[in-house]
């Protein structure tokens, strides 16, 4: 292969690359303000690219709906492998969670739609043990209950979707996410 191949190759790579995030991008954004509804096409006309462009990366809106919640997963892991075992970890960890789901309402749509995947489900309980391994140095300060556990930590995340669901705007979404915190830490949280 010549070296101008190997080059035009590189750009186009870098090109396709560069398309797939704008769509991850607007999608994301659209979803958030709009739920999970946006049509491909607007998407495509929000990423400054061409249907086609959104399609060949994203055959069906669930397949992108799947791809921004591996990306967000993906921040989520990251984060996680960051920590030191200290006890603000489950706080840090639990506020990047909801902020996910508040920003991506409309993934937390697609999300409870297709909660019976196999491999959404396998991702929920990946968070849940991240969640729980976080928590554990608050447990040993006391500052959390002892005796939660990995469906402790499903059940919440599956509160966070249901709370997102109730449509209306990224703001109102906030502030249930607020209220939905509030009420979530002080069960998990000792109270003095």
């Amino acid at each position: 292969m010549s070296d101008t191949e190997q080059t035009s190759e590189r750009g186009l790579r870098a090109d396709a690359a560069r398309n797939r995030s704008l769509v991850l991008d607007a999608a994301s954004r659209l979803y958030a303000e709009h739920g999970f509804d946006v049509s491909m096409a607007d998407i495509a006309t929000a990423a400054g690219v061409g249907r086609t462009t959104v399609l060949r990366n994203f055959p069906s809106r669930m397949d992108l709906a799947a791809a921004l919640f591996e990306r967000s997963l993906q921040a989520f892991r990251a984060l996680a492998e960051e920590q030191k075992g200290e006890p603000g970890d489950f706080i840090e960890l639990f506020d990047l969670k909801l902020e996910m789901y508040v920003c991506n309402g409309g993934l937390a749509e697609a999300v409870q739609k297709e909660q019976s995947s196999d491999s959404f489900q396998t991702d929920r309980r990946e968070v849940a043990e991240m969640l729980l391994k976080a928590a554990q140095s608050a447990i040993h300060a006391g500052m959390m209950r002892t005796g939660v556990g990995v469906e402790t930590f499903i059940v919440m995340q599956q509160a966070m979707g249901g709370a997102m669901l109730s449509g209306g705007t990224q703001g109102e979404g906030s502030e249930r996410g607020k209220t939905l915190c509030g009420l979530l830490l002080s069960g998990l949280f000792l109270i003095d």
